[in-house]
């Protein structure tokens, strides 16, 4: 039985909760009453602000509102009539601002109401237009919890129609803009009245920027039409009175919206890029307008592919109305995404952004594999199997740097002495050495035999040592070309898209080539707006083309359009009759260059740390090696320039032979010879060595 109880018990308090939490979903909601209307300037009308509690007891609420102070204006915010007892701040408005703020509270128990009037308030027509009084994110409504729980759960704003008062003087008509709440694209305006009898004496009538205005007392005569024209942006009001029997009627007041300039430019975002592996990117677009405002956008894609339904002539994309951000999942290839941003007159801007979509170069396949690019799968075995390649030619071309490093810690084992340089000049070094030792002995000889004939010979040998194509007669006006690429790969379609002015017609396309002069040709229909479309089905080569358009209406052939330039860059490949895009190529070159890079990175950075650490020693050794070949070349010179003396002594006393002759010839050379090698060729060694 306790047991029974206890059960019973759990489940009212889940009831209870479970029916307080859905009472509590439920919550207050705040709304305006009437929600909306129509109102002609001046006129005033009242707005209530109401609460439902939805069966909850609250004690207290929070409201700000907003409303456009450019169209209306608060006359009496009135709090008389109010279900709040204790205001906590004083209703407050700000007609600058445009706000209201309402903050009051009830005593407990609090209040449970369906519709209680929280406050009214009046307002005042200022301008025409659209005006929405809103209720603010700070507003709240509290319950009587002990907590202060914010139970608001919705609130309904009021959308109020505001438009010029009804016609007291004549009726007004426009045939340039018949529609006061419309927007045009024209910059001028005709307006026509007429009155009712008797006939008038005159009119008195002004075109100003107030919607409100009394034109002055004086006649402009009996006409009953006036047109304005280089109209700026923006509305225009038309008022005009009647006079009769000496005395001016009531004022007709006529609207007219002009809007001839198109959105601002903007640029077409697009995540995570324009050239993305993602299948559903996102685009992302915004703009203003300064006078009539955004009215929607619209966007197309346009596929580049040759082998798309488009390409082929089976599909023709068209614009589809599109609110930023827009995502959608798309097939591999390129695209143009176009974008136009339409203001209330009509007018658009258009904007151009090329979006790539590629498969991604790696991606990991669960336990089947590696995908590549998407073009193929690699098992893991065999992933690995590629691996190991890889470190098998690594480790080959760590082995023959290896063998390069060592070489040269042999030489540097060996000393410098075993440099090919320093043991060729060694050994010219010794050869000289004992040739000019032996030819030394045979000097002195030779100066004591003629040492005694040097005084007879004196005079001997001092006598001895002086010496344009024309446009055809067309009546149908040339299409106009506003949608091309101005720029496409020679792996993308070329598309060309425009208006005429005249529906289900015939259009020529033209496109040559400037450097070849090749011309091509291609046909589309106007559709029931004229709009029209052509992508032309076969690749163009690379180069810089020109295109054009003639519209043909029955047997009449319009003059060209303007011309549009269109650039075709070579970023494709092709084999025979096998196209290779650059995709497919870059992937190879990457893989071929990363299996490269990898070894000659590990082989540069060992055996570069290698060769910096030895060259220090091997040039140290070099150095000593030099100083040595310096003091034996010197001696060398010394022995030299003995030699070279005795010859001189000789020569002097006239007894010197043709054979001493010659060697004192080779001497000089030798000397001049050792002389340059001990001043620079040593010189060349040590930078080359410092080379390495």
């Amino acid at each position: 039985m306790a047991a029974l109880v206890v059960l019973v018990s759990t489940f009212l308090v889940l009831f209870s909760n479970g029916f307080l939490a859905k009472t509590h979903a439920a919550g207050s909601s705040l709304y305006l009453g009437p929600t909306t209307g129509t109102f002609a300037i001046g006129d005033t009308f009242t707005v209530g602000i109401y609460l439902n509690t939805n069966g909850e007891a609250v004690n207290a609420l929070e409201a700000d509102l907003a409303f456009p102070h450019d169209k209306l204006q608060v006359v009496s915010p009135s709090s008389g009539k109010s279900f709040i007892q204790t205001w906590i701040t004083q209703p407050t408005y700000s007609n600058s601002n445009g706000t209201l703020h309402f903050a009051g509270a009830i005593p407990t128990p609090g209040i449970v109401t369906s519709d209680g009037l929280v406050s009214s308030i009046t307002f005042r027509v200022i301008n025409t237009g659209t005006a929405v009084i809103r209720f603010e994110d700070t507003s709240r409504v509290l319950l009587n919890d002990g907590q202060g729980t914010d139970v608001l759960h919705q609130k309904t704003d009021g959308i109020y129609y505001l438009t010029l008062p009804p016609p007291q003087g004549p009726i007004v008509t426009s045939p340039t803009n018949p529609d006061q709440s419309k927007w045009y694209t024209n910059d001028s305006a005709v307006f026509r009245w007429e009155a009712s009898p008797p006939a008038p004496q005159g009119f008195s009538y002004i075109l100003s920027d107030a919607p409100v205005d009394l034109p002055d007392d004086i006649s402009e005569g009996t006409k009953n039409f006036i047109s304005y024209s280089n109209l700026s942006d923006g509305t225009h009001y038309f008022h005009i009175k009647t006079l009769r029997d000496g005395v001016w009627g009531g004022v007709t007041h006529f609207a007219v919206r002009i809007d001839h300039t198109p959105p601002a430019a903007f640029t077409i975002t697009i995540s995570p890029n324009s050239y993305t592996s993602n299948r559903n990117p996102v685009i992302q677009f915004q703009t203003t307008d300064a006078a009539s405002g955004i009215d929607h956008y619209e966007l197309k894609l346009i596929s580049l592919d040759q082998s798309s339904p488009q390409a082929m002539g089976e599909e023709q994309p068209f614009f589809i109305e599109a609110s930023s951000p827009y995502t959608q999942t798309l097939s591999l290839g390129s695209y143009d995404v176009i974008v136009r941003a339409y203001d209330f007159a009509g007018n658009f801007y258009q904007a151009t952004e090329r979006l790539t979509v590629v498969n991604p170069i790696f991606e990991v396949i669960g336990r089947e594999g590696l995908r590549v690019a998407g073009l193929f799968v690699l098992p893991w075995w065999v992933v690995v199997f590629v691996l190991i390649i890889i470190l098998a030619v690594l480790l080959y071309a760590l082995r023959i740097f290896w063998h390069l490093h060592r070489d040269i810690e042999k030489r540097l084992e060996d000393g410098a002495a075993q440099h090919p340089e320093i043991a060729k000049k060694l050994q010219e070094l010794k050869e000289k050495q004992r040739a000019y030792e032996q030819a030394l002995k045979r000097l002195v000889v030779l100066f004591l035999a003629i040492g005694c004939s040097w005084s007879f010979g004196f005079h001997a040998v001092r006598a001895a040592a002086s010496p344009n194509p024309a446009a055809s007669d067309l009546t149908v006006s040339p299409p106009i070309v506003n949608l091309a690429p101005s720029s496409i790969s020679n792996d993308e379609i070329l598309y060309l898209g425009g208006w005429a002015n005249v529906p289900s017609a015939s259009v020529v396309i033209y496109i040559e080539q400037t450097e070849t002069g090749n011309t091509f040709s291609g046909s589309a229909t106007t559709g029931s707006d004229g709009n029209w479309f052509y992508s032309f089905p076969q690749l163009l080569d690379p180069g810089h083309y020109v295109a054009w358009a003639e519209l043909k209406s029955g047997v009449a052939l319009s003059p060209p359009s303007a011309r549009v330039s269109v650039t075709v860059t070579p970023t494709a490949l092709r084999i025979g009759n096998v196209r290779l895009d650059y995709q497919e190529l870059y992937l190879i070159l990457f893989i071929v260059f990363l299996l490269v890079a990898l070894a000659l990175v590990a082989s540069i950075v060992y055996h570069g740390y290698g060769f910096r650490r030895k060259k220090a020693k091997l040039a140290e050794a070099i150095h000593d090696a030099e100083e040595s070949l310096r003091r034996g070349f010197a001696m060398l010179r010394r022995d030299i320039e003995l030699q070279i003396a005795t010859i001189q002594k000789a020569k002097l006393e006239g007894a010197l032979s043709d054979e001493e002759k010659s060697r004192e010839e080779k001497l000089m050379s030798d000397l001049q010879e050792t002389n340059d090698y001990i001043g620079k060729e040593i010189w060349k060694i040590e930078e080359g060595e410092k080379g390495l």
